[in-house]
């Protein structure tokens, strides 16, 4: 599973992808995804705050981060995948709920550095591939796409006021232990989440694979990723 912030106020994209200033982080099953969260927003809202230490492949230790922070970063999260690999039903759905929980942890923590200084923050998930449970590798089918605007995302769990109380605590991705065996089709007060409400763009309100075929960005290539990112990023509304 992918998650992709960019800062478009600085996001100028280039013909050599090397040349975008960006941060990068990987998460497998032994991972605190709020130290990724954390990370991700410090370095997008660098000068703000502290520009994290980066790591360069090929290269011994770390070296300081930009100065002037980041405009894009990149938050690959291993685990999703191979739980899928293990086949591993309940270890995925927990995992799911454990990014979802991570991704308001980073959306509260970049609201926090948008709402005082001129930044405007876009938020981008998606997958770069499908591996189901039922099958236990890639089955190459199309994956759930979605981008907004991070006061859309907002606008969605509720608001400022709710965003905010959000816990920053650190927590773990769940373990196969503690997931336990099968999938319990209801919540756990007994019943079913109310429906989702769509806020801006489309009417699709929740991301899955059949929901996500219904939006108005339609099927497209990995490849052109990035251009319909950046085209969202130029639409005024």
């Amino acid at each position: 599973m992918y998650l992709l912030t960019l800062k478009p106020a600085l996001f100028k994209p280039k013909d050599n992808a090397s040349d975008i200033p960006y941060s990068c982080a990987n998460s497998i099953f032994p991972t605190l995804l709020t130290s990724k969260a954390v990370a991700i927003a410090n370095a997008l809202s660098a000068p703000l705050s502290p520009c994290p230490n980066v790591f360069v492949p090929g290269e011994d230790g770390h070296k300081p981060g930009r100065s002037g922070g980041y405009d894009f970063s990149f938050l690959h999260i291993k685990a999703i995948d191979d739980a899928g690999h293990d086949k591993a039903t309940m270890f995925k759905v927990k995992g799911l709920e454990a990014v979802d929980k991570a991704i308001r942890q980073l959306a509260k923590l970049l609201w926090q550095a948008e709402s005082c200084n001129n930044y405007q923050y876009f938020l981008c998930v998606t997958g770069d591939h499908s591996t189901p449970v039922e099958y236990g590798d890639h089955s190459f089918e199309p994956v759930p796409f979605t981008m907004c605007r991070l006061r859309e995302f907002v606008s969605a769990v509720g608001g400022e006021s709710a965003l905010l109380e959000t816990s920053l605590e650190p927590f773990p991705l769940p373990t196969v232990v503690e997931c336990g065996e099968g999938v319990v089709g209801k919540e756990e007060d007994g019943g079913r989440k109310e429906a989702a409400i769509a806020i801006g763009g489309d009417s699709v309100a929740e991301l899955s694979e059949i929901a996500a075929a219904r939006g108005c960005l339609g099927r497209f290539h990995g490849g052109e990723m990035m251009g319909v990112i950046t085209k969202f990023l130029k639409v005024e509304v």
